[in-house]
């Protein structure tokens, strides 16, 4: 039940690209565009479906719908952050980003067995997921490629954000293994710094990159607020 698709990043990957998995400065871009969707993320936090997996009384049947729905978006995700890492000249940049395709490349892999399903073409997904999806398509192609990384932050923070609020969860609970897989904001702690790093030296609209961090977290709260089956 761990979120698979959040971003690995190893020891000899944060070496390498000399990134820390401390929590950015107070006064960051991370923290300015968090603070400023915190009232989403609580939102997201109050849906039947997350305090459902807090209390275990969430139907299988919705937990196995929303997993189906994110394997839609997944499919559809790993072609974005690959053509947003090609846009880019930084190497850390591409280096991240070519993580994060390659985090869902590695969890798509897990849908024939799992899931039994190979691709997005049985998939019928609900209207906030494909508004996402192409958003998030829009942003890789379009947009200058630090802010296919900004949108990418709302959905690897909140989902640590969420499991530390449910933590910790009953040994009974069907859905510990969710929150205690999730609960890790390591990575995104990582992107948080590495955009401090990278304003030093190259300039970020930072009223763009709210708009765009506020589009992509209020997309991940009507996912989990639209995919009860009643």
């Amino acid at each position: 039940m761990k979120n698979n698709r959040s971003t690995q990043l190893d020891s000899a990957f944060l070496t390498e690209h000399k990134l820390s998995t401390a929590p950015p400065p107070a006064d960051s871009l991370f923290w300015n565009m968090w603070n400023a969707c915190e009232d989403i993320a609580n939102k997201a936090l109050n849906t039947q479906f997350i305090q459902e997996i807090k209390s275990g009384t969430l139907n299988p049947i919705d937990y196995g719908g929303f997993n189906i729905n994110d394997a839609y978006y997944c499919f559809k995700g790993a072609q974005d952050y690959l053509t947003a890492m090609n846009r880019t000249s930084n190497a850390t940049l591409k280096a991240l980003l070519f993580k994060k395709y390659h985090s869902y490349q590695k969890y798509n892999e897990t849908f024939p067995k799992t899931w039994h399903i190979k691709d997005t073409t049985g998939i019928v997904p609900n209207e906030i997921c494909k508004q996402y999806s192409q958003f998030e398509s829009m942003v890789a192609s379009h947009q200058d490629p630090i802010y296919a990384l900004i949108v990418m932050i709302p959905c690897e923070y909140l989902w640590a954000w969420l499991a530390e609020q449910l933590s910790p969860p009953s040994s009974k609970n069907l859905y510990a293994p969710w929150i205690t897989g999730n609960n890790d904001p390591s990575g995104a702690y990582a992107m948080g710094n590495f955009l401090e790093e990278y304003q030093k030296e190259n300039p970020i609209d930072e009223k763009l990159a709210t708009q765009l961090y506020t589009q992509a977290i209020t997309y991940e709260y009507q996912n989990f607020n639209t995919t009860l089956s009643s």
